[in-house]
């Protein structure tokens, strides 16, 4: 049943911001059921799901501008975090299959974007960043600045990263591989000291980047910085989990408000869609990974998890879960995700520009179906 008209309009200043306040704690209670219900992704994507079921109701739900920038920043040297001398020294390590990963990631992204530009109908600019194998949190910031319908964009890849999640173990299990192995534990940094040290790297990153107008800059900009000086050993340990958890909160919250005024219909639209991109994404990196195992003699499921267009952490994740070895996996993965990190915002400066309005508002009714 849709909101009462006085709750639908955010009105002045105060009411604005206690609709910021409720949106905030309305993320945190979906992101806390999620997680409690061990779902992949749970924080971000209960958040995310919290939030669009307001929005869709005709709640005015947002995010204030100051907060997003924050947690872009804090996501960001997260992210970087994960990058350890060990990390790069194993991407030297597989040139073979690090070669066959980079050459299948363009043509991925061609063949997705072909589909849902050409026989699903999107904008160009939504089915680029929906075609971008991982690298959620950061390719949804990038998306939001490029014009790009976030909608879409949210839809496709969080749908990719529930069904592989969901799917994937089932499928290696297919191939051959038992499954054995523990959870990692990445420990967090050691001190105050290395604390505010790494957080304030990945802030100097972050504002550098967002000042140059770097499409999706605060988090690419502290994600840089944050990997240089954790990559080359100046600082061990990542941010503790706490500030992840809130920065998922926060940017699902976000990206759940997008949602505002979109039909059902729409939705049932965008599900068709984005499973059948799934399927051809998914297609492509089993044909890569094929031939990536067959030229560095490796097992295919190993190949097969580092191929597959997932989240970064999830993925190495599944790789321990799978009693597999994370290193090979998390290596890729992070050349992929550090390689979409540096190319997807040029590219969208050189053929998108930067938006001129909000991206929330790009074409939402002129490809939706009429009631």
């Amino acid at each position: 049943m849709p909101l009462p008209a006085f709750l639908k309009t955010p009105g002045p200043a105060p009411k604005r911001f206690a609709w910021y306040a409720a949106t905030l704690a309305l993320a945190f209670a979906g992101g806390a059921f999620f997680a409690w219900l061990a779902m992949p992704a749970g924080w971000l994507s209960g958040a995310l799901v919290a939030t669009a079921l307001a929005a869709l109701l005709g709640a005015p739900v947002g995010v204030e501008k100051n907060m997003r920038l924050g947690v872009y920043i804090i996501l960001g040297t997260s992210m970087g975090s994960s990058i350890t001398p060990d990390t790069l020294r194993g991407i030297a390590a597989w040139p073979v299959t690090m070669g066959v990963l980079v050459a299948s990631v363009p043509v991925m992204m061609v063949a997705v974007i072909a589909y849902l530009e050409k026989v699903a109908g999107w904008d160009r600019r939504s089915a680029f960043f929906a075609a971008a194998p991982g690298a959620l949190s950061t390719v949804l910031v990038m998306a939001e600045s490029s014009g790009a319908d976030s909608r879409r964009v949210v839809f496709g890849q969080s749908l990719r990263l529930f069904v592989l999640v969901a799917l994937l173990p089932a499928a290696i299990g297919g191939l051959g591989h038992q499954p054995a192995g523990t959870l990692p534990i990445n420990p967090v940094v050691p001190d105050l000291t290395s604390f505010f040290i790494s957080l304030g790297v990945g802030i100097f990153g972050g504002l550098l980047a967002e000042r140059s107008r770097f499409p999706g800059g605060a988090m690419v900009g502290a994600m840089l910085a944050s990997a240089l000086v954790h990559g080359f050993g100046l600082i061990e340990g990542r941010l503790p989990d706490i500030f992840l958890i809130v920065g998922f909160v926060v940017l699902g919250a976000n990206t759940g408000s997008r949602f505002a005024g979109t039909r059902l219909s729409t939705l049932r639209s965008f599900l068709v869609d984005s499973l059948v991109a799934l399927l051809i994404a998914t297609a492509v990196a089993l044909a890569f990974a094929v031939l990536g195992a067959w030229l560095a003699d490796e097992p295919l499921p190993k190949v097969l998890v580092a191929y597959v267009p997932g989240a970064l952490e999830a993925m190495t994740i599944m790789a321990f879960v799978l009693g597999m070895d994370p290193a090979f996996v998390a290596a890729h993965h992070l050349v992929r995700f550090l390689g979409l990190a540096l190319a997807i915002p040029v590219i969208a400066r050189l053929f998108f520009g930067r938006a001129d309005i909000p991206s929330e508002n790009v074409g939402i009714d002129k490809t939706e179906p009429k009631d």
